[in-house]
């Protein structure tokens, strides 16, 4: 704990755990398999503790990237070896074709996320210091960080849209819900479904109890509403009339989930998600977890071949030494 934010010095100790736990490895003992599965079971679960609380700076999470780079394509050998796939592909889920190796940056967020949730639906006495000092009476999704503010609370500022963004509001006191920029009536926040009525909105981060604590609704505009503006007005008026404030505290829920609980997995699987889903035959094979490794190299042309080779400025013969042809990956079988 300290008053200042934490430097990439302080966090020295986070790569200090990995240059020691690989120190203790003899790689070259291991099959490819092997590595991969040491990656995902140990070395990528040594920061999760340091992740769960603060954001991690882009230079460390760039070093622990680097170590665990390191050990998978050379394992424990000095000799620099040629990577012939980016580290962000490896990183992707097997469904994605990658190697389902962790993205250490947005488990990052997912884990800092979760204290979000809590600060929405829980009561306690962490909750109960972070509203007093930070929110008073501004909303979650209305706060930003200042450069005051603590390393915890600037890591949460962070990720909060991106967390917003996963879940809606179940109105109850409404005073925790922004009216216009959060999900709490429909699908979609009202600025997003009408952008030029939103546009033209005195007080943007107005609260539901803000807006709804008289009749008509607590809205100022900045002209006078004509056409589809008007219109639109209309169409948000009649949506609202059934609204019903109490005491309760809003609750956010989650919409990855159908107990609207949050769960790091949900959110991981939704950031990593590219849109791209391939074939997942190498990997539901009852295969030795080196020959689906293998096999995962000659799908992605990652075999060390004469013309991979030259794509990395090798300078040697382009020639098979056997059958003196040119060498490609698509020769392989």
């Amino acid at each position: 704990m300290h008053f200042r934010k934490l430097s990439n010095k302080d966090l020295r100790i986070v790569e200090e755990r990995f240059e020691r736990k690989l120190s203790s490895w003899k790689g070259k003992l291991l099959s490819v398999g092997g590595w991969l599965v040491l990656i995902n079971s140990v070395l990528t679960s040594l920061p999760m503790f340091m992740m769960s609380f603060f954001e991690l700076p882009k230079g460390v999470l760039k070093k622990l990237d680097y170590y665990r780079s390191r050990f998978f394509w050379q394992n424990d050998q000095h000799k620099k070896k040629y990577r012939l796939v980016k580290w962000s592909l490896a990183c992707q889920p097997k469904q994605q074709g990658g190697l389902g190796i962790q993205n250490l940056e947005i488990q990052n967020i997912c884990l800092l996320s979760k204290w979000l949730f809590k600060l929405h639906n829980e009561d306690g006495l962490w909750q109960s210091i972070l509203k007093n000092k930070y929110l008073s009476n501004k909303t979650i999704g209305g706060c930003t960080s200042r450069s005051s503010d603590s390393h915890f609370w600037k890591g949460l500022m962070k990720v909060k849209d991106q967390f917003l963004s996963l879940g809606s509001f179940k109105v109850n006191n409404g005073a925790q819900t922004r009216f216009w920029e959060d999900v709490w009536l429909g699908n979609q926040p009202l600025n997003l479904k009408f952008p030029s009525l939103f546009n033209i909105v005195r007080r943007k981060q107005d609260t539901v109890a803000a807006v709804l604590n008289s009749t008509p609704p607590n809205v100022s505009f900045r002209r006078v509403l004509r056409g589809q503006n008007l219109n639109n007005w209309n169409i948000i008026v009649s949506s609202i009339t059934d609204v019903q404030l109490s005491e309760d505290p809003d609750f956010f829920h989650w919409s990855l989930h159908s107990s609207g609980q949050f769960s790091v997995k949900s959110m991981y699987a939704v950031l990593v998600n590219n849109g791209v889903s391939v074939s997942q035959d190498i990997w539901r094979a009852k295969l030795p977890t080196k020959i689906k490794v293998f096999m995962w190299y000659v799908k992605k042309a990652v075999i060390l071949t004469k013309d991979n080779l030259v794509r990395c400025n090798w300078h040697g013969a382009k020639l098979c030494a056997y059958c003196h042809v040119p060498e490609y990956t698509t020769f392989v079988f």
